[in-house]
């Protein structure tokens, strides 16, 4: 997906309008939070809560799968040894 590239301007209240292509791209609304950083060169960075939140996971561990996933395989070996115990030789 190719990115915006246009120029946007401030309005007489310091407000940046971001584009409706963005915003409907992103999906988003009103009142929904975004976070803003500056780089060392000036440059700014507008991205979502849902973006800021892939970021921080990646800069945790990028080389790990998805915590979710090894969750979920660890619930099901766990259920898998159960359901041996049960069905085994009872004495």
């Amino acid at each position: 997906m190719a990115g915006f590239h246009g120029t946007v301007r401030l309005d007489e209240r310091g407000r940046l309008v971001l584009p409706a292509e963005i915003r409907n791209r992103l999906g988003l609304k009103p009142g929904d939070e975004l976070l803003v950083s500056e780089d060392e060169g000036g440059v700014l960075r507008v991205s979502g809560r849902l973006a800021a939140a892939r970021a921080l996971i990646g800069i945790a561990d990028p080389s790990a799968g998805s915590a979710v996933d090894e969750l979920r395989e660890l619930r099901r070996q766990d259920a898998a040894g159960d359901n041996d115990d049960i069905s085994g030789d009872v004495t």
